[in-house]
């Protein structure tokens, strides 16, 4: 008789171990939902476009508003937002900051029709805002960045 009034008290092996398979499962499913929205929520980080740079054509001088440099994408998947582009320019021990808004040594001009993302077909031209920059041959290494990644593309261009 006490055997039985055991048996019946006590959890059977077959239920235990459903039990503890359906505790996993569930756990399992809440991990993955928490980390799946973890992921989401983080912010895009750098782009998969690449650039081609090459001499703008035309004739440097002693000036401070020659053009220098023309930029246009090698290959574009998007639109890049200017508020987390970063483009610089460098020549020998100087750097020089670009801005679509002329108020960097370095003016980025655009041709495309949303002056707020640089455009998948679109091309730039940099050119000096007030700064001597380069005068003659001058060997300009560019510095690009997007969302704080580096954007693949030439990393100096030659401009006479």
């Amino acid at each position: 008789m006490k055997n039985d009034m055991k048996n019946e008290q006590a959890v059977s092996p077959v239920i235990a171990t459903i039990l503890m398979v359906a505790i996993t499962v569930v756990l399992a499913g809440v991990l993955y939902v928490w980390a799946n929205s973890l992921a989401a929520d983080q912010p895009e980080s750098g782009t998969r476009n690449s650039y081609t740079a090459d001499d703008a054509a035309a004739m440097t001088d002693s000036g401070d508003d020659n053009a220098l440099i023309s930029m246009r994408w090698q290959h574009a998947e998007d639109d890049l937002n200017w508020a987390f582009i970063v483009m610089k320019l460098s020549v020998g021990d100087s750097t020089y900051d670009c801005s679509t808004d002329g108020s960097e040594e370095c003016s980025i001009g655009q041709d495309g029709s949303d002056d707020a993302v640089w455009e998948t077909g679109e091309f730039l031209i940099l050119s000096e805002s007030g700064t001597d920059i380069a005068d003659g041959a001058t060997t300009i290494d560019l510095y690009v960045t997007y969302r704080g990644t580096a954007v693949a593309g030439s990393d100096s261009v030659t401009v006479s």
